[in-house]
């Protein structure tokens, strides 16, 4: 994503809502279009602002009503389309990054997909300062040897050693590390980067706990060689 990306919310933005799909900021999803509506406004898309708002339903009732307008969550996560690779067939990969929270404020009549105006939840990132003790916490955490068992723990390690900003670094350590998708919506609502830090802290050191209780309970080891008369 180009790093001087505006968005003008006085526009509408497309919506591409599935079934127990977040996006968040900073993280990035792949994406196989192959409905012809959605080819249709990947296409418009790509046209234009190259930005697709990645929205979830909200209950089960889409499943009656998946092709009409099914109520959709109010918070959504607008995306940025990193590459893309069009098919002979019209279908359409893609790399969509996450750029900003926002929230659905009216949805605007557009056929065939839909459209809305959003508005964001965040307008200005927040100060590495204000978040540094929760980095020296959650980078305590993700270096825990414990945790770093998990393959998905042990991803986000990438990133410590980098440049990036804490609240890049929760954003994507709740993308990679935690799938569930209620959890991830809520850190997707959430407008305070503070919270978000609280939370994953919480997310990270109750998943650690589990880790230890499960350590307890395992097996022991098989001797090497059994011998059975």
């Amino acid at each position: 994503m180009p790093q001087t990306l505006t968005i003008d919310f006085r526009q509408p933005v497309p919506l591409f809502p599935l079934p127990n799909c977040v996006l968040l900021p900073h993280a990035t999803i792949p994406l196989h279009i192959f409905e012809p509506r959605y080819r249709k406004m990947t296409n418009d898309a790509l046209d234009s602002r190259g930005l697709i708002a990645m929205a979830s339903f909200e209950g089960s009732d889409w499943k009656a009503d998946y092709e009409g307008q099914p109520e959709l969550r109010p918070h959504v996560c607008v995306g940025y389309i990193m590459r893309h690779q069009r098919l002979d067939d019209g279908r359409i990969n893609l790399l969509l990054q996450g750029t900003c929270r926002a929230k659905i404020r009216e949805e605007i009549p557009h056929h065939p997909y839909r459209q809305a105006m959003l508005e964001p939840i965040e307008c200005e990132s927040p100060m590495e300062i204000d978040l540094v003790e929760h980095r020296v916490r959650i980078e305590a955490l993700l270096n825990d040897p414990l945790l770093k068992e998990l393959s998905s723990i042990a991803a986000v390690q990438n990133w410590l050693s980098r440049e990036i900003p804490t609240n890049a670094l929760i954003d994507l350590a709740t993308m990679t590390a935690c799938d569930d998708f209620d959890d991830r919506y809520a850190m997707l609502a959430e407008c305070d980067a503070q919270a978000r830090a609280t939370w994953l802290e919480r997310w990270l050191t109750a998943t650690r706990q589990t880790l230890r209780t499960a350590k307890k309970f395992e097996p022991p080891p098989l001797a090497d060689r059994i011998n059975v008369n």
